[in-house]
């Protein structure tokens, strides 16, 4: 039996690890893309971001909330890097110049984002996430993920402006695939990785795979203040701290969320960790400054991600964090992860939000406010 054990939790974390990475390499990719990174630079982004992604969650899930929320690429960063890719050089000079100002953002952030949680402002949000707030919060992120998923199905990924008939016909082969093995007793847990190992040979049968960025080192640790010291911008402190405030927001939401999915598998599973949370989710902000990468934060689709696959205990998901972690630090690792198809990516997980019953979490009654 605890043979079998292991090998469950083994697959449970591994299945947790590719669940994170095809929601994460996206943005680190789109965002190296934007700012000239090409080749061993990329590689070199997308794995920093790895390993703050990673560290992120073990930080969550010991000293944090205690759940197993995954931690991705903040899509609130991603539009600021997004927006200063062509704006920055106006204002800063160059591309490079840009990335100093952004790690300052970050570690601007993190400290506003821990003072906020020390002095308890995160106790005074919380009591505003009633279940109507839930409800139209979930609503609004499948609103906003239906485009990215729909946009990544049709093979429009930044190199091509037109949809690709061949691409979306195997994301809704993988999607059909993924949805049947759910419904399959012994393997249904495993949905994810098994629909991303064999939509990623699929699209390899048919050309569709992305080449494996080449890469010389064997193991890279990453660097402190890659583009250089930090640059302080005061003009940037109003935007930072309007951002900050939607990431906590985001967290206390995703937080939300994931306790009421747990909470139906364990009672008492997890407590109100809001301060600490925060605190964390600073820290978090910090160390995507200091190792220039992306701010991570809280993914609601963890919520989803439990309740399809049943993984809900918190082993697994630190397991996967750190898996996580050990694939930053290898490039060639990385760089093979990397040449996941983006649409291969959102085809697995499609069906994690598609089944989630998000309208039943908007009804439960027992949140605070």
């Amino acid at each position: 039996m605890k043979e079998v054990d292991i090998m469950k939790t083994f697959l449970s974390a591994l299945q947790w690890a590719l669940f994170i990475l095809a929601g994460s390499l996206i943005v680190p990719i789109s965002v190296a893309t934007s700012y000239g990174l090409n080749g061993a630079e990329a590689i070199a982004f997308v794995q920093r971001t790895l390993f703050v992604l990673g560290f992120a969650g073990l930080l969550q899930a010991i000293f944090g909330h205690k759940l197993p929320i995954q931690e991705g690429p903040a899509g609130l960063w991603w539009g600021i890097f997004s927006l200063y890719a062509s704006l920055g050089v106006v204002l800063f000079g160059s591309s490079n110049e840009t990335l100093k100002v952004l790690q300052y953002a970050f570690l601007l952030s993190g400290i506003i984002c821990i003072i906020l949680s020390v002095f308890g402002l995160i106790d005074k949000l919380v009591r505003y996430f009633t279940p109507t707030v839930i409800g139209t919060y979930l609503f609004l992120l499948v609103a906003q993920l239906s485009g990215s998923f729909l946009k990544g199905m049709f093979g429009l990924d930044g190199k091509h402006t037109e949809v690709q008939p061949n691409v979306f016909i195997l994301s809704l082969i993988v999607i059909l695939l993924s949805f049947f093995i759910m419904k399959l007793p012994i393997i249904g847990q495993y949905s994810v990785l098994f629909s991303i190992v064999c939509g990623w040979i699929l699209f390899a049968c048919f050309g569709l795979s992305n080449p494996i960025t080449p890469v010389t080192d064997i193991i890279r640790f990453p660097s402190l203040f890659v583009f250089g010291m930090p640059r302080v911008e005061w003009n940037m402190v109003i935007t930072v701290i309007f951002v900050t405030l939607l990431l906590l927001t985001n967290m206390l939401a995703s937080i939300r969320v994931v306790q009421k999915v747990v909470s139906k598998y364990e009672e008492n599973a997890a407590s109100d960790r809001f301060k600490q949370a925060g605190i964390i989710t600073g820290i978090n902000q910090l160390l995507g400054g200091l190792f220039s990468a992306i701010g991570p934060v809280a993914i609601s689709g963890s919520a989803g991600f439990i309740a399809t696959t049943n993984i809900y205990k918190r082993l697994p998901f630190i397991l996967g964090s750190s898996f996580i972690i050990v694939v930053s630090i290898f490039p060639k690792i990385t760089s093979f992860f990397a040449a996941i198809p983006v649409a291969v990516g959102y085809a697995a997980i499609y069906p994690v939000f598609a089944r989630h019953d998000w309208s039943r979490l908007s009804r439960i009654r027992n949140c605070p406010g």
